[in-house]
């Protein structure tokens, strides 16, 4: 029986003249379990993309710090552009979201009052910390930083603005 080898750019498919009819329905099944499995992997991407794209045209005005000055008790983040607007005491916090390589989260501590903590997402790091320890950068009155998430889990600041 002659076997025919599609080009190696798709997932590797091999072209049959069956006489056994278990055979072509085996051939069939890996065929259709790959094509579904590259489904999955696009709507993952595509998902991932879509979520990159809405946070980066987001903006959340007027949050309040957590007070608890954990992590647990941090306000989360939910935008690209955050402006903390009440803020009251030394080590209250915010929380960045969940890392997602090339998403970036921007803080703008607009209050005269203490300096704010940030601490990543559940499992997250900021730069070379621990997962799940604060930042060691704080965010001083009337200053900007700049958050970058280079992979699934680690932020990295990749600008201050006072």
């Amino acid at each position: 029986m002659p076997t025919k080898q599609f080009p190696k750019t798709w997932p590797p498919l091999v072209v049959r003249e069956f006489g056994d009819i278990k055979k072509a329905y085996i051939a069939f099944r890996d065929l259709v379990r790959s094509l579904e499995d590259l489904r999955r992997k696009i709507l993952e991407v595509g998902n991932d993309h879509a979520a990159l794209i809405d946070h980066f045209v987001s903006a959340t005005n007027g949050i309040t710090s957590g007070t608890t000055q954990t992590q647990a008790g941090a306000t989360t983040l939910t935008s690209r552009f955050n402006r903390i607007s009440t803020h009251g005491n030394v080590d209250d916090g915010v929380k960045l979201p969940v890392a997602l390589a090339g998403k970036e989260v921007i803080v703008l501590n607009d209050t005269a009052t203490a300096d704010l903590q940030v601490w990543p997402a559940t499992g997250d790091a900021i730069e070379a910390a621990a997962a799940d320890a604060v930042g060691v950068t704080k965010i001083a009155n009337q200053e900007v930083i700049t958050y970058e998430a280079v992979d699934a889990t680690t932020w990295y600041i990749v600008n201050i603005e006072p």
